[in-house]
């Protein structure tokens, strides 16, 4: 996989990401909205105003959303231990497919 394609999320991974998303500028929203880590249409720029590569641009998306997978899967791993029968069979399911979602992150953003 070129490190520029989008990254593509299962059907878990996404069900999770739609629990834990914080509104429409969360990492974890544009992923339940497209069902992959793609760049967008207006491309960012450094802080010297040039523009970044499509390389680069995956690279920033792929660590944002590491670090919001990861967030996400350690509050449902707190919640987890302080719940009982489905409800913490839920959460812990969120929690391993969040962290899936944050590894496939960190493959990029690396």
């Amino acid at each position: 996989m070129e490190r520029d394609e989008p990254i593509y999320f299962d059907e878990d991974e996404l069900e999770a990401a739609s629990h834990w998303y914080d509104g429409q500028g969360s990492m974890l929203y544009a992923i339940v909205s497209t069902g992959a880590l793609s760049r967008g249409s207006i491309r960012p720029r450094h802080d010297d105003g040039s523009p970044m590569t499509d390389e680069e641009w995956m690279t920033d998306l792929a660590g944002r959303l590491e670090w919001e997978a990861s967030r996400a899967a350690r509050e449902a791993a707190k919640m987890a231990k302080k719940a009982r029968g489905k409800e913490r069979k839920e959460l812990l399911d969120d929690e391993d497919a969040l962290l899936r979602i944050a590894d496939k992150a960190a493959l990029r953003a690396e």
